[in-house]
């Protein structure tokens, strides 16, 4: 099984960013991405972006490494609500707590 490379990784999670994003909105600048995939290379993010830019996705700035979300005449997908993601969370967690209990009872 081999593993998906890290700039992979980033641009799906960027891709997720744009259908959140409206038009023009900024997208993540590189120091923002080192810091939540703990990558130290600037040329990992700068692929990341070019996937999406290959895309028609998102463009790059004239200000030095900061990209913007492309109009398509797109809307941006609602952000789920503090609600729906505190119910999630919760669910995972009683998910979570049963598969304790079955660990428990197998020992």
């Amino acid at each position: 099984m081999t593993k998906t490379p890290i700039y992979i990784q980033i641009s799906e999670w960027l891709r997720d960013e744009v259908a959140h994003r409206p038009p023009g909105a900024l997208m993540p600048t590189i120091n923002e991405i080192s810091h939540r995939f703990d990558v130290n290379g600037v040329q990992t993010v700068r692929n990341a972006y070019q996937i999406l830019m290959d895309d028609d996705l998102v463009e790059r700035l004239d200000s030095p490494r900061r990209w913007v979300v492309i109009d398509h005449g797109q809307e941006a997908e609602p952000a789920p609500s503090s609600q729906d993601l505190l119910d999630e969370l919760v669910a995972n967690l009683e998910r979570a707590a049963e598969l304790a209990r079955e660990l428990r009872l197998v020992t």
